[in-house]
């Protein structure tokens, strides 16, 4: 059973990367299980095809690296400012660290999928949708905090969450275009653009940028 967990595990791995900095269409079977070390036929033992495995994967990412660094970030411990900036300084170091490992800004593997497959692939578009309702949750808890916290403007807290989550989508998107990891810094600097601040009180005021965030 050891061996068995540990071969699906491996798969899981290899394909989360690949179709991180890859794509789906240019990623083979036989380059997952080369990655993965696993002959094809253990590939079809655990997956029925390679829809099958890129939606385990997506869960597999989200579950491993995604979610907790959400959870971690966005802990209601934190001021509901501060989770926002520091998960936008994670994910910005996050992001520099892959560039120096792959060699190329790779952007957020969720929205870059969703963009090249689109609803072509409904198993795939399913999972997609449910990992970005889960994300925007929590942009939108910690603005809809905020507000209560009288930090922010009073607004519609899903709205600005859209609005917020389309900036950085965008930021990561452009960084990835251009394959320039400066163009990350932008991250840090879009919650003050898009969200309204009152004027500065004690303890209310929108964190500096942290610099380069600790690991997850």
């Amino acid at each position: 059973m050891g061996r068995t967990s540990n071969a699906r595990h491996r798969l899981l791995n290899a394909a989360s990367e690949l179709l991180w900095e890859k794509s789906y269409h240019a990623v083979t079977v036989n380059e997952i299980c080369a990655r993965a070390g696993i002959r094809k036929g253990s590939l079809y033992y655990f997956f029925e095809s390679k829809s099958a495995i890129a939606v385990a994967s997506l869960e597999h990412f989200w579950a491993t690296l995604a979610k907790p660094a959400y959870e971690r970030h966005f802990s209601g411990l934190n001021p509901p400012l501060a989770r926002i900036t520091r998960f936008l300084n994670w994910l910005q170091q996050f992001q520099r660290e892959k560039h120096c490992h792959v060699g190329k800004v790779l952007g957020w593997p969720f929205f870059t999928l969703g963009c090249e497959l689109g609803a072509r692939e409904p198993a795939i578009a399913r999972k997609l949708c449910e990992v970005e309702s889960a994300e925007l949750r929590y942009f939108e808890s910690a603005i809809g905090d905020a507000i209560i916290e009288e930090a922010i403007e009073p607004c519609v807290p899903r709205a600005e969450a859209l609005s917020l989550r389309a900036a950085m989508h965008g930021i990561l998107a452009r960084a990835r275009i251009l394959d320039d990891p400066e163009e990350l810094s932008a991250l840090t600097t879009s919650p003050i653009t898009i969200l309204r601040l009152k004027p500065v009180r004690t303890g209310m005021a929108l964190p500096e940028s942290e610099g380069c965030c600790e690991a997850i």
